[in-house]
């Protein structure tokens, strides 16, 4: 069994503000030890359950995170950017499930660090017009692939955005917001051991397949900038729907690769840091 790692930072067990996810942030080395844990611990539910290979990949920011030497050394990882997929990178069909670690809300929900790729510049987005964040838009490409999301680890308002889009998918809460900058955190012992169980039930059938999703999908993405929406109208395909929302229509994961090159555009725009 193949199994595929998707992880990001917001939502680790203990983390709840920007300095704890940042470079450079006063508790940003203390946050990626932590990362790794809840990572390890993912990576121990699958051996668990009979895999066999596993590909790590981490998701946030700069991509260079997570310390090769403290990740579980059944795991190999992808590291650094820019990737052509992104927070997916590295994922095809030929993966039996993908495990989303440490994922956090989108932007219109009041949870812990909540936004959608790109902080505040990105105000909204939806896919063929259902709001979405990086947790759909994650599960609707490795759908488009063929492969499964089984289980996600965040705070609870992750879990309940997993759940809205897809209640079949094993969530796990490692913490429970009370703001977008504060949490009630469970036990670092017992949101890991948590973890490692949940990813360990999720494997232990013989993950399902997801159907055959429609031939093309539209993203729509509201931007705070107008700049933005403006530029990237330059690129074939992309219309607006008003003078800060732009759409595109193209077959998954082609259509999430396009994204990723319109937050490139974005962020040579406008340079803001992702929590102001």
């Amino acid at each position: 069994m193949r199994i595929y790692i998707s992880v990001d930072m917001e939502g680790v067990t203990g983390l709840v503000d920007a300095e704890d996810v940042q470079p450079g942030g006063r508790d940003y080395e203390r946050g990626r030890a932590l990362m790794a844990e809840d990572v390890n611990a993912a990576v121990r539910g699958a051996l668990t359950a009979g895999a066999a290979d596993i590909l790590v990949n981490d998701a946030h920011g700069r991509m260079r995170n997570l310390l090769p030497e403290a990740l579980h050394p059944a795991a190999r990882l992808v590291r650094g950017k820019p990737k052509p997929l992104g927070m997916l990178e590295g994922l095809t069909g030929e993966y039996d499930a993908a495990l989303c670690v440490g994922y956090h809300s989108r932007a219109d929900a009041l949870g812990v660090l909540s936004h959608s790729f790109m902080g505040h510049e990105i105000e909204d987005m939806w896919l063929d017009g259902r709001p979405v964040g990086e947790i759909g838009l994650a599960h609707a490409t490795a759908a488009a692939l063929g492969v499964p999301v089984v289980a996600l680890t965040g705070d609870d308002a992750a879990c309940a955005e997993m759940t809205e889009w897809d209640a079949s998918v094993v969530t796990v809460p490692v913490k429970y917001a009370h703001d977008r900058f504060a949490a009630e955190l469970r036990p670092v012992a017992e949101a890991r051991a948590a973890i490692e169980e949940a990813v360990a039930g999720a494997l232990a059938t013989a993950p399902v397949r997801p159907a055959p999703l429609a031939a093309e999908a539209t993203l729509a993405v509201r931007w705070q900038s107008a700049s933005v929406a403006a530029t990237l109208l330059g690129i074939p395909g992309v219309t607006a729907d008003d003078s800060r929302t732009v759409r595109a229509t193209g077959p998954l994961p082609a259509l999430y690769r396009q994204f990723g090159v319109w937050m490139r555009v974005a962020a040579s725009l406008t340079g803001q840091p992702p929590y102001c």
